[in-house]
């Protein structure tokens, strides 16, 4: 992520002391989010000439978390509360102790209420001099034009997969899982974690396989549906695995030369307009399963709807 953040607009304007007070970095990925939000702070706070130095007070105590002049938040859950709000406006306008520079440090900024962005705009405004705010978000919809206005937006680049799979190394995961796990993960380092820390994550994958691959029947309905109803805890990462052999065959069938045997086989089985609309109707069971509908109906939902697709688009 260090290569990435170098070959930046963002890191040239630091060099040249040209970097806006406010700036909101936007992925889907939290690990890369947290990873490149952590070139940014240690780029900041650093005293050495090649920014981060890595071997300066100032790159060695954000390294370590204990950079008083850092501050993050939320600190203890996801939202940030208002009574943290409250504090992060006074000490916003408190001078800094070791260096010339403090940094706020907010997650989940989409998360953030609408009110308390509002409470939030002045001092992205009018920030006293030296003072920064790095702003981490997963999406930037629920984010105020008015703060956005103000930020220097960046789009965060995806991870590539030999990024990934190193990563995945050095948190000790076997080869065969972190292999299976970076092929799933849409160049999400996140979702590979997770995938790769999930004991039943070849199980899954093996699941959704096998119901691209067997399930035609109404009569199989009963068979899969029993098996799905285990996943009441995991079954988005079964509709990210569905949505990520949808897209693979799609590629296929566009003329993507790649190697991908689930790719090859549901390309076999389905027409490109039956994976495009699988592709816009599972969309619809993730947001379902988001807004707590009962899980089985939605597994039932699902099943129903993937015959349907079969159906009304056959291979022709």
């Amino acid at each position: 992520m260090l290569n990435h953040f170098k070959k930046s607009a963002v890191y040239k304007d630091i060099n040249n002391e040209k970097l806006s007070h406010s700036v909101l970095l936007v992925t889907p990925d939290t690990y890369a989010l947290e990873q490149y939000s952590h070139c940014l702070v240690k780029a900041l706070m650093c005293s050495g000439d090649d920014k981060p130095c890595g071997e300066c007070v100032g790159c060695r105590k954000v390294e370590h978390g204990n950079n008083v002049d850092v501050l993050y938040y939320p600190k203890a859950t996801k939202a940030l509360s208002s009574a943290e709000i409250t504090e992060l406006l006074d000490k916003v306008y408190s001078a800094p102790y070791e260096s010339d520079k403090q940094v706020f440090v907010i997650s989940n900024a989409n998360g953030i209420d609408r009110s308390m962005q509002n409470k939030l705009l002045k001092s992205l405004e009018e920030p006293p001099a030296g003072t920064y705010f790095v702003l981490l978000a997963t999406e930037d919809n629920n984010i105020l034009p008015t703060i956005k206005s103000r930020c220097r937006i960046v789009r965060v680049p995806k991870m590539n997969e030999s990024q990934i799979l190193q990563v995945l190394r050095e948190k000790e995961v076997e080869d065969s899982i972190a292999t299976l796990a970076v092929s799933y993960c849409d160049n999400n380092c996140s979702r590979a974690i997770n995938y790769a820390l999930n004991p039943n994550f070849k199980e899954t994958v093996a699941l959704v396989e096998d119901i691209f691959r067997n399930f035609r029947k109404s009569w199989q309905m009963l068979d899969y549906s029993s098996k799905l109803y285990n996943y009441n805890e995991n079954f988005e990462e079964v509709l990210d695995i569905f949505l990520n052999i949808c897209a693979r065959a799609v590629a296929l069938l566009c003329g993507k030369q790649i190697m991908d045997p689930i790719a090859s086989d549901v390309a076999k089985n389905f027409s490109i307009d039956a994976l495009v609309n699988l592709n816009l109707e599972c969309n619809k069971f993730v947001r379902k399963r988001r807004s707590n509908c009962n899980f089985n109906s939605v597994v039932d939902g699902f099943l129903f709807m993937i015959l349907e697709v079969r159906h009304k688009w056959p291979i022709t």
